[in-house]
Order: structure tokens, then sequence, then C-alpha cells
């Protein structure tokens, strides 16, 4: 076998493309008949399963094509792939966009890096089944499509459970939530994902099932955020899998309080000032702006990207992702709106590594406004975004974010992912040791003490899955 290897590796670096299927075909044959019947049956095996994947491959191109096409009929412009594919990310085989190979070589470039054992999940819902779709860096490609479970099914199970989640019931009943999980994760959990120790996942997600709160679903004993990093991307395609550490980073933070045609968002200012703070303890460098209320317009920010980089962009208000076209789904500013249609025209200098939107808000069931969301770092430019499901809260946004900066910027040590760095804080919430009290803010680090206009009373718990299975990361988790 060792002989056989030495054989084909010379074939493959000293032959032509032509020469090299016919030689390999001859090889192939003349095995088959010289072969004990054993051997013969391995041969044929190999030779079977060789195929299965290429098809497999060649099908995961097809739907890494269509995901494009879907984004790109919703934004109603072309996506350039090429800023998808930094410099120091080189693969060497890329025939078809969506390759298996080239899929799995980028994944191990970018756990390397990064120290993550990754996988990179597709769940399609169909008319008549679930289609669901596994990779790892072994470039190994797994398929389950569930009978069981058709459109409709799944996606009204999914509006039930989001519905659920926001209700706030205590206790919570993880009845859909186990349903969910039997579906999507069970299918490779014992096969795959263990035995590999995968850690880190990239759902790549159809219609149906966008807005699903990973986070949430239970296998009975622990939440899938107490044992993965979980992020949504639009495409495997459609991200940068380049990892680069946050050290020291630039940060825009902005936002507003007080709209005209909004909901007050009175905890906006101390996000702001925590947020800032974090930043200061990391580095005594000038590293961090703000601007709030009157001077958080559209020109400001404008005109901020215009004289320098920021590498975080903090955006402490209202964003809506509604039916329709992109230019009904908006940011808020103070003295205006940014329609999503608008976004791929920011004047960044580079674009920066992680935008954050704090107070989302998607119309759950409605496809286009799903597309907008999943699709808001692809369409801003950005790396990477982090937002919510739904809106959370000011107190309960304002502990989420305070912690995820903690764990982001202050913990130079682990230098972790964003999506490590989100994981770590969701998990806090969820164990109760992030929560309020009597007008502070209790974390492992301390307490913060928040303004008077807040007027919080004895405890507010913050491990009920409303809090934290909202915030999600958008297309690359490094």
């Amino acid at each position: 076998m060792k002989t056989l290897k030495t054989l084909l590796k010379f074939i493959k670096n000293n032959l032509s493309s032509s020469y090299r299927k016919i030689t390999i075909l001859f090889i192939f044959t003349l095995l088959l008949v010289i072969a004990t019947p054993q051997t013969r049956q391995i041969i044929q095996a190999k030779a079977i399963n060789g195929i299965e994947q290429r098809i497999k491959s060649q099908k995961m191109g097809i739907m890494e094509n269509n995901f494009r096409n879907e984004y790109e009929e919703y934004f109603g412009r072309v996506i350039n792939t090429e800023q998808f594919n930094p410099a120091n990310i080189r693969i060497t085989s890329s025939h078809n966009s969506g390759n298996a190979s080239e899929i799995a070589q980028k994944i191990a470039i970018a756990d390397r890096l990064a120290q993550t054992k990754s996988a990179v999940m597709w769940v399609v819902p169909e008319k008549e089944y679930l289609h669901l779709v596994l990779i790892t860096s072994r470039g190994i490609i797994t398929v389950r499509d569930l009978y069981e479970v058709p459109f409709d099914t799944i996606n009204q199970t999914v509006i039930d459970f989001y519905q659920q989640i926001n209700e706030l019931e205590t206790p919570f009943d993880l009845t859909l939530s186990q349903k969910l999980h039997q579906w999507i994760i069970s299918p490779f959990e014992k096969e795959i994902l263990e035995p590999e120790k995968i850690d880190n996942i990239l759902f790549c997600l159809g219609e149906g099932v966008r807005l699903l709160p990973f986070g949430a679903l239970h296998d009975g004993e622990r939440f899938l955020v107490q044992k993965y990093n979980l992020s949504r991307i639009p495409a495997f395609d459609l991200i940068n899998p380049e990892y680069k550490p946050l050290e020291n980073p630039t940060v825009l933070a902005m936002g507003a309080s007080n709209f005209t045609d909004n909901t007050p968002l009175p905890g906006v200012l101390i996000e702001l000032q925590e947020v800032a703070q974090k930043i200061q303890q990391r580095s005594s460098q000038n590293q961090e702006e703000i601007l709030f209320n009157q001077e958080f317009t559209l020109a400001n920010m404008q005109q901020r990207l215009k004289e320098r980089p920021f590498e975080i962009i903090h955006l402490a208000t209202h964003a809506d992702f509604k039916p329709g076209s992109p230019n009904n789904s908006y940011i808020q500013f103070w003295d205006k709106k940014l329609t999503l249609d608008k976004m791929y025209e920011l004047p960044w200098q580079t674009p920066p590594d992680l935008l954050i939107l704090s107070a989302c808000n998607t119309a759950v069931g409605d496809n286009n406004s799903e597309l907008g969301f999943t699709g808001i770092a692809l369409q801003s430019g950005v790396k990477s975004a982090l937002g919510s499901l739904w809106y959370v809260s000011d107190l309960g946004t304002l502990a989420l974010i305070t912690e995820f900066y903690e764990q982001l910027i202050n913990q130079p040590e682990k230098n972790p992912t964003k999506v490590q760095a989100l994981t770590k804080a969701q998990n806090l919430l969820l164990e109760g040791k992030v929560y309020f009290e009597d007008n502070r803010l209790i974390t492992p680090e301390g307490e913060i003490y928040l303004p008077d206009n807040l007027k919080l009373k004895g405890k507010l718990d913050l491990s009920h899955p409303f809090y934290w299975s909202a915030f999600t990361l958008i297309s690359s988790p490094w």
C-alpha cells in the first residue's frame, strides 16, 4: 500500500492531466485483476466512496452558489468574492466555488491559527425534507436527509420556539429545544462532532431556520452553547476565514438614548461608557471614540471613517430588519436612518473586523428580513457582525455586551476568537454569574453601578435563554 501511494504521488507530480488519468485507470484495473477477493472489495469500496465524495462536492458547490445567488438577488448587486480570499490563506485546489477540498483547507488553516476545531453545517429546509450537510477539516462530506421533517414542520417549530423564548416563562420548557436538537445536531454528534472534538460550528442556513437561536437547543443535559461556539454564515464562500487576534483595537462607539420615532434606549450611555472603559483597561493610547445623541449622526460617522480606520464599529441603536426590499431595513442614527441597501457604500479606509449592533429586531418568518440580518456583514463589508435576533432589553444588552468586551479585549493570554468571547459571555449569564442587583451589574470582574434613571431594585437573573441566546455572531467566527 505504501508503494502504491508513492507511485500515485509520482504520477500526480510528473504526468500531465490527460496521461495521469489514463495511467491511474490502468493501475486501478490491473489491481482489480490481480488482487485477492478481499483486497478487491476494499479497492472497489474506496473507489465508490471517492466517487460519492466527488458527487457530494459538486452538489456542495451548487448549494454554495445558490446561497450566493439568493443574497445577490436580495441586495440587488453582484458580490465580489475576491474579498473573502485573504493573501495569507493559500489553498492548493480551487476549480469550483464551494469545492469541498477548498473549504476543508480553509477550515484547517483557520483552525491551526486560532487553535479551534471547526465544522461547517448547512441546514436547508426543503419542501418534503430537512437537508443537512456537514464538513470538517478532514474534507469528508456527510449528508443527512430527514423526510420526517418537511419545511412546514421545522418552519413552524422554529417560530414557536422563538416565541416561547420571548415569553420569558420559567421554568423554561425544553420540549421544543430538545426536538430541534434531535433534528439538527443529533444526526452528526456521536458520529462526527464528538469523535473529532469539534468545538466550533458555522451554520449556513436556508429559509425557515435563519433566525433559530442555536445556543438554546438542548440535548437533555446541556444547552448547545455550553458545548460549542456557534455562528451563522451567509455561505462559506462569502466569509473571510482569516484569523487575527484583536489586540488593542481601535473602536468607534456610537448610539442614542432618545429618538423621535423609536422607543427610548435609556441604557445606551452606560453601555458606551463601559465599552470605552474596557478598551482603556487594555491600552493607555487613545483607541476609542464615542459619539452620543446629537453627535451620533450619519455625517459624523462618515467623517470619522475617512479620518482613521477602526477595527470595531459599535452601534448602540435600533436596527430593524423588515420584510420587503433592503431599503425597508435600517439602522437608526440621531438624525436619519441608514437603510440596508446603502450600507455597502460606507467609506471604510480598511473594512472593520467587527460590527456590533446591540439593539436589533428582525421579523421572524419573513425570508427577506432574515436575509437582511444574516447578510449584514456581507452587505456592510465588515469581516464579522454581532447582533441580536430580537430586542433583548437595555439591561440584558448591557450585561452581555459588557462581558463580551471583557472576554474579547481583556483576556490577552487566551487570544480568544470573536465567537469564543461571545460564548464565554453567554455562559456567564446562563450560569448566573452575571446579573443585576439593586441598581448594580454584578460580574466576575466586579460591580458596575447603574445610573439612577434605570431604577432597578432587587435582583434580575439573566439565566433565561431570552437574555443570552438572542446574540449571535454573523459571518466569520474567527
